[in-house]
């Protein structure tokens, strides 16, 4: 039996240990005046190396007594808000041990003191040695001791005797707050760790963002840039307009079909391979595209024109569906704002675009735009291979796949959004030039009016995307992108239904109104869809993000496809202004599933609660009958 004593002033205690327990002799019962009572912290021995959460360190500041802090140290450092936590663990440790009949007549009542956050300890009182017993077989914070008065701490070379029904709630802890570690690091902390890291980006990382941007560009130039001068080479080359009108329409058509197959088996390809592949092979037919000039008027010209434009609308299907599932696998708390620069230098290559092509065009020929932008492609793809971050894309064990995606109603919910977003978009490309035909407006002035909407959803796609990340609005912001469209619609025919008349200026702030509107309705479509299937149990890996990005692009080709080709019928068929206003009550259509979508989620979950508080009471009235 070994023995230490602590001095202090009149008071004297001797702490003995002998078979695993902690035997203290007090010689003076009473304190003297102004002195602070003792803390005995904990029932058992726990290692001079062992935390107050029972968590290992190996350089503990406390292992040695004589370096120990005083009382006003030691309650400095349980009223640390990491010691607070352990402090609510402990509590649910006393609440759930269960002691046997023979220590309960033993037990003193728990006594905290007016100067420590409440701990207790539990001690019994041996009449044979006049000893008070401190037990050892509890579990709780390790004990501490001082040199100084106010800190004990306890030490025993013998293991302390732990019962089995404490260690099998010992587990049962650290299993819950394993899973509740789990569950916070899918919803909060992932989120605040995103954002640390993409304020506090790698040269790795911004390489990333830079390439996904600049493939955006350039793809969207060669696609757009054609649009000044193609017409005019085709009539050329004996092309009626209905011909012309599919070259430019089948790009959108190849993407619809192609994107959902694509990025359903990207994870079988590799993201960073098929990005690398998709920006290659659209740089190539970019660059085949120019030499179609040299061709013989006819049909080989216009066979030779669909296929180039076919395998750039798969190489542009390629790059794009991955440079989405890239995005949100490198940044995942920050999805919307990358798409949002995504789409900035999207929506800057389809408005620069004909105004770059013309200005080529003019400086060399047919030719001179889709060698420049081909190369700037090819270019693109030799820097992707060195600059992008290399992922693991290993096949997912999930089964759902992108059918079990398909049977989500939230999905269908964005893929409405993205193809009525689409529409409204793409509408205006064939039809708004014959609308202002009235105002006798210059080649400078039609392209101003066109950059009225494109220029100001470039501008404000990176604003959308940080107010998602920042405040979690996307459904706000769905509403009020949907309503702002109806707005818009309504103005530029103007609409039938109004009584107004046709106005320039009120045409180009429904416009520009427009431009606010589709950025507002699309960015936040990416983000809804992504939490839809995670809530359905689909894994956070590449195979989903795949899935997720082909349904998403293919949503958004169908919707440019069909703008064009039935928007430019109906003006035919019904005119411009109840064209606009039929595209009008889509949106009206679509605010209204929402909203029904919405509030029958928030029934099912109010509902599932009331179930959920009623079950007990169930249960409780069954066992008592």
């Amino acid at each position: 039996m070994s023995s230490n004593s602590l001095h202090s002033n009149n008071q004297v205690v001797d702490v003995d240990e002998k078979n695993g327990e902690i035997e203290l002799n007090e010689r003076t019962p009473l304190l003297i005046s102004g002195s602070l009572p003792s803390l005995f912290h904990s029932q058992n021995l726990v290692p001079s190396n062992v935390d107050f959460c029972g968590e290992t360190q190996s350089n503990h500041q406390y292992a040695n007594a004589d370096n120990l802090p005083s009382t006003s140290h030691s309650i400095a450092g349980l009223n640390a808000p990491h010691l607070a936590n352990c402090a609510r663990i402990h509590k649910k440790k006393l609440r759930k041990r269960v002691h046997s009949e023979a220590d309960v007549p033993k037990m003193r009542p728990l006594i905290a003191s007016p100067f420590m956050p409440t701990f207790g300890t539990q001690s019994s009182v041996d009449k044979s040695e006049g000893r008070r017993r401190v037990s050892t077989s509890g579990s709780g914070p390790p004990p501490q001791v001082g040199g100084r008065y106010g800190t004990l701490l306890l030490k025993s070379s013998a293991p302390a005797p732990v019962e089995s029904h404490v260690e099998e709630e010992d587990e049962e802890d650290e299993e819950e707050k394993a899973s509740l570690t789990r569950s916070t690091s899918t919803t909060v902390s992932s989120e605040e760790s995103s954002i640390t890291r993409f304020s506090d980006l790698t040269k790795k990382q911004w390489a990333t963002v830079g390439m996904l941007a600049i493939a955006n560009l350039c793809s969207t130039v060669a696609f757009s840039c054609i649009a000044p001068f193609y017409p005019a080479e085709a009539k050329l080359k004996d092309m009626n307009p209905s011909q012309i009108g599919i070259i430019f329409g089948v790009f959108e058509l190849v993407m619809f079909v192609t994107a959902p197959f694509l990025g359903k088996h990207m994870v079988f390809f590799g993201s960073k391979r098929m990005f690398s592949i998709g920006v290659f092979i659209t740089g190539v037919t970019a660059i085949l595209f120019g030499f179609l000039n040299l061709l013989p008027a006819g049909p080989i010209f216009f066979w030779a024109s669909l296929v180039v434009r076919c395998a750039e609308a798969l190489g542009d299907a390629a790059f794009v569906t991955s440079s989405f599932a890239i995005s949100a696998k490198c940044f995942p708390g920050r999805i919307a704002t990358i798409v949002g620069i995504m789409e900035t230098f999207a929506g800057l290559g389809y408005t620069a675009g004909p105004m770059i092509g013309a200005v080529l065009y003019e400086a060399g020929g047919f030719q001179l735009p889709f060698l420049v932008l081909g190369a700037l492609l090819v270019l693109a793809t030799v820097l992707s291979y060195f600059l992008i971050e290399d992922f693991e894309d290993e096949p997912s064990d999930d089964t759902k796949g992108m059918t079990g995606m398909l049977k989500i109603p939230a999905i269908w919910i964005m893929v409405f959004a993205v193809v009525i977003c689409a529409i409204s978009l793409s509408f205006f490309d064939p039809t708004l030039a014959d609308h202002l035909s009235p105002f006798n407006l210059s080649t400078t002035m039609v392209g101003f009016m066109f950059l009225l909407c494109g220029g100001i959803y470039t501008a404000t796609a990176p604003l959308w995307g940080l107010l998602i990340d920042r405040w979690h609005c996307c459904n706000a912001l769905m509403v009020f992108g949907s309503a702002t469209t109806i707005v818009s619609m309504l103005l530029v025919g103007p609409s039938p239904l109004l009584p107004i008349n046709k106005d320039l200026i009120v045409i180009g702030i429904a416009l520009s109104v427009l431009g606010v509107a589709a950025g507002a309705l699309y960015i936040p479509t990416f983000q809804n869809c992504l939490d839809a299937v995670k809530l359905y149990g689909y894994d956070d890996s590449f195979q989903t993000y795949g899935c997720v990005s082909g349904v998403f692009q293919s949503a958004f080709a169908f919707g440019a496809f069909m703008g064009p080709t039935l928007g430019g019928a109906c003006v035919q068929w019904i005119g411009f202004g109840w064209t606009t206003t039929f595209i009008a009550g889509i949106n009206c259509i679509f605010i209204l599933t929402l909203f029904l979508y919405i509030g029958g989620k928030s029934y099912s979950k109010k509902r599932a609660l009331r179930r959920k508080d009623h079950q007990p009471l169930n249960d409780a009235t069954r066992v008592n009958a």
